[in-house]
């Protein structure tokens, strides 16, 4: 019985010392722009226990860490695309600056409690690096001469961007839903690191047509508008030269 009262006591003093530390929330923005500065932060709660230190990963390689008893006490690593600012990192904070795509990854936090528990908790969070210029997506195809209900052969590339934009059609303000006008050819890589969208547009013409190409990435967007309008007359000539030739035809068979 006094085995059992022993274990019982290391038991619940092992539970205490476990739940000492915890990781009250960690902040990474999910969506920074190339050359932007980004501020994590992560808040946690030693109830009682003493800082050991706490340690910054992106993609499990340690770039920063914080050790009180260290003079001073912050220290960052050489990692790519990643740059700390010492003078704006604290223990519940690191400040990152001129960020590269290279600097899109995987961040996680973790905090260490002093000796004896040397207690451990950690919380993690994906930060996306985009670049998306001014640069408004290129449609191509719509210069030729096209005839009434003749399908439109056209495509819309976007610029050089990462990650690779979604692309949409319109036609006259609405948006094109049918997948079987669409043909989409994939993003293809650029220089840099960047990439390339093209979506094709195979719809039926008509008299006159509004066709607008829209880029996003996330929030941010980029369009181009072109205009496409069948010449009525020449169409009228077209329909007139193939009455006659009709016409032709059945007369030589009357004949």
């Amino acid at each position: 019985m006094g085995s059992l009262t022993v274990f019982c006591y290391f038991l619940f003093s092992y539970i205490k010392v476990c739940i000492c530390l915890r990781i009250v929330g960690i902040s990474v923005p999910t969506l920074k722009q190339r050359g932007e500065s980004s501020t994590l932060t992560c808040d946690y709660d030693l109830e009682g226990g003493r800082l050991y230190s706490v340690k910054w990963y992106r993609d499990n390689e340690e770039f920063y860490r914080y050790m009180p008893r260290l003079r001073p006490p912050q220290h960052a690593h050489k990692l790519d695309g990643v740059k700390v600012d010492l003078e704006k990192s604290t223990a519940r904070r690191v400040h990152l600056r001129e960020l590269t795509l290279k600097s899109r990854g995987l961040y996680r936090c973790e905090v260490s409690e002093e000796a004896p528990s040397f207690h451990s908790a950690q919380a993690e969070a994906f930060m996306e690096v985009y670049y998306f210029p001014r640069e408004t997506p290129r449609i191509t195809g719509h210069e030729r001469a096209y005839q009434l209900k003749e399908p439109l052969d056209v495509n819309c590339s976007s610029a050089k961007s990462f990650p690779a934009p979604d692309l949409q059609w319109l036609i006259d303000g609405q948006k094109i839903t049918d997948r079987s006008w669409l043909i989409a050819f994939g993003a293809k890589p650029a220089p840099q690191g960047l990439l390339v969208s093209t979506l094709g547009l195979r719809a039926p013409t008509r008299q006159r047509m509004k066709l607008k190409c829209v880029a996003t990435i996330g929030t941010h967007r980029r369009e181009r508008t072109v205009v496409i309008e069948i010449n009525s007359s020449s169409w009228n000539k077209s329909f007139s030269l193939l009455i006659m030739i009709t016409l032709n035809i059945v007369c030589v068979k009357i004949s």
